[in-house]
């Protein structure tokens, strides 16, 4: 099935949940390209591209309620790498939900005397391209 092929400068948008934390990005996020071609005076994003995001984020859960730090990073599923590319590295695709995951640098706190503070294990969430091209389309 043919999908809108990702190029430099597509926005990310992250599911809040992260398992039991609840994970803010600071800012937007961005998926940067680095193919040869272009696409409307973008470049294409390959795979191997989602690699260098990092967004800075906050995070809470229901018991640490004194805001955290951290990083989310994403991965590609299948769905999302085309695989009839003629050459170089597969071309990003919109398809259906990338995997996110959020590691903490700063762990959030649990009120109390002493605070206690959250596991710094890193939790799994869900994320979407939000394509700013509709009219090449790739499988």
């Amino acid at each position: 099935m043919m999908d809108i092929v990702i190029v430099d400068g597509t926005a990310l948008v992250f599911e809040p949940m992260f398992g039991n934390r609840i994970v803010t990005p600071c800012g937007p996020a961005q998926l940067r390209g680095s193919g040869h071609p272009t696409m409307q005076g973008r470049k294409v994003c390959v795979a191997g591209d989602e690699k260098q995001v990092q967004v800075n984020a906050i995070y809470t859960t229901a018991t640490h309620t004194i805001p955290g730090n951290g990083v989310i990073t994403i991965s590609l599923t299948a769905n999302q790498q085309a695989t009839h590319v003629k050459s170089g590295a597969s071309w990003v695709l919109k398809g259906q939900q990338f995997i996110a995951q959020f590691r903490p640098t700063t762990p959030a706190q649990q009120p109390g005397t002493p605070p206690v503070p959250d596991v710094t294990t890193p939790s799994l969430g869900k994320g979407q391209f939000m394509p700013t091209q509709s009219v090449v389309r790739g499988s």
